[in-house]
Order: C-alpha cells, then structure tokens, then sequence
C-alpha cells in the first residue's frame, strides 16, 4: 500500500517471488489429489485430458475473448471464495453463491481499487468506461449478497471473517493491482489449498513427509517455470508492459480453468469423507 507507485519494479519482483514459491506449485499436483496412486498410463490420460480443457478454453479466448474473460472472473470469484471455507466444512445450501460472491467481493475490490491499472490491461479486450460510475455499486452489492448467503446458508460467521471482510478487502483495494491480486492470491488462496492437498497426501506413504511431498512439486513446477522464463525472454523483446501483463493474464486463465475443476472436485470428495 505504501510503495511508490512508479516502483514497479519492486511490485514485479515480489509478484514473481510469490507467483513462483507458492502460487504455481499449488497448482501442479492435480493428478494426485484426483488419484494418489496413478500410474504412468493414468498420468498420460490425465494430462491429455487436462491439456484438452485448456486447448479448448484457449479457442474461447481466441473466438470470442469477452466471453472468455467472463468465465475466467466468474470462475475465479468461485475457485477463491471457496478458499475461504477451505478449513471448514461448507454449507450444503448455496454453497456456490456464498463462494462465488464472497471470491467476487475480494476480486473486484482488487481490480476496482486500482482501476487505471485494471483499465489499462485489460482495453485490448474490453472498454471498461461504462462501469466507472457504478464500480461502488457494484462491490457494495458483494459485500451484502455474500453476507446475506452466508447467514441463509447456516455457515457461522467466524472473527476471521469479519477481519478478511472489515480489514484485508480495504487493503486489497488500496494496494496496487499486482500487489494485491498476488498477497491475496499467495496467501488467501495458493498456501491454505497446498497445506489442504499436504494434509491429504500424507496420508499416503509415498508423500507422507513436508520432503516427499515437496518433491513431487517439482516436476511441473520446473516445467511452468521454464515456460515463464521463454515467455518473459521474448515478451520483454515485442510487447509492452501491460500486453506483457494481459498474455500473462490470460496464460494463468488457461491453466486455471482445469485445476479449478480438479479442485473443486476434490474438496467436495474429501468434505464427504
């Protein structure tokens, strides 16, 4: 929050180091929170079948790229709220809509708080002058159908609610773009889902360790981040900044849309055990 805005080097520098240590190897051992004993044969469907879900979703994002954007806000807002009640049991009862609007809530706090940024990476895409008068509004209506879906649904508010709501939603707003999408995607998502998938897989002998585990996180880690490298090293050549920022925008939308159905596959399996 208190950072220089024109130090955006220090905003870089801290969005890759959360992106690369927590952000992207949550998201890497999908196959083995969908089947802890998958064999090659298993791994080599799995990844066929994940790379079709992105090769699919990447049309989309070529034929029509607002619909794509859409999907990929309504997909977050759900795949983030429901880190929110990761630690709990959810509600049987509009689980959806309290996820959705509670992940939509810290999102658009995000993107409206530093709205020239928002505005800027994404105008290749979509002309966002429309909703300046109503982005108020709009994250007012958030905040009351999330609290209201919360009390219907039976979930029990809990002081760290109020603090995320009451405490961490003014700071998001507040923080620059890429400081706070990567603090709350970091910390409010990435980290409470890998320590979910840890205390699940321990349970299995061949992940039973903080080592064992950490090793299996590496393949496609080091593979992600290899990719990362290729796509900074010519960016950096033919793009600006912000067509930079909205390539990579749109990468993590493409490996997103998988592991948000994995995830949220394997939370309801393990919240019924």
């Amino acid at each position: 929050m208190f950072l220089p805005e024109s130090n955006s080097l220090v905003q870089f520098a801290l969005f890759g180091v959360i992106l690369l240590s927590i952000g992207i190897p949550h998201g890497v051992i999908d196959h083995l929170i969908s089947n802890p004993k998958i064999d090659r044969k298993g791994l080599g469907r799995f990844l066929l079948i994940y790379l079709t879900l992105i090769a699919a979703y990447l049309s989309i994002w070529y034929f029509l790229p607002k619909l794509a954007l859409l999907a990929f806000l309504v997909m977050s807002a759900y795949h983030f709220g429901q880190s929110h009640f990761i630690s709990e049991n959810p509600p049987k009862q509009y689980s959806w809509l309290l996820f959705t609007t509670r992940g939509g809530f810290f999102l658009f706090a995000i993107l409206f708080g530093d709205w020239e940024a928002t505005k800027l990476i994404l105008s290749p895409l979509v002309n966002l002058e429309y909703l300046a008068q109503s982005k108020s509004f709009i994250l007012v209506a958030f905040l009351l159908t999330t609290l209201l879906f919360q009390e219907i649904s039976g979930c029990k508010f809990q002081q760290r609610h109020i603090l995320e709501i009451g405490v961490l939603g003014p700071i998001l707003f507040y923080s620059p773009l890429l400081i706070g999408f990567v603090v709350y995607f970091g910390f409010w998502h990435a980290l409470p889902s890998m320590i979910t998938e840890y205390k699940f897989l321990r349970g299995f002998k061949a992940y039973n360790t903080v080592k064992k585990f950490g090793i299996q996180l590496l393949p496609f880690s080091i593979i992600s981040f290899i990719g990362i490298g290729l796509i900074l090293f010519f960016g950096l050549k033919f793009l600006e900044k912000n067509e930079l920022i909205l390539l990579f925008f749109v990468m993590i939308s493409l490996i997103s849309f998988p592991h948000i159905l994995y995830m949220d596959s394997f939370l309801k399996k393990l919240n019924q055990n």
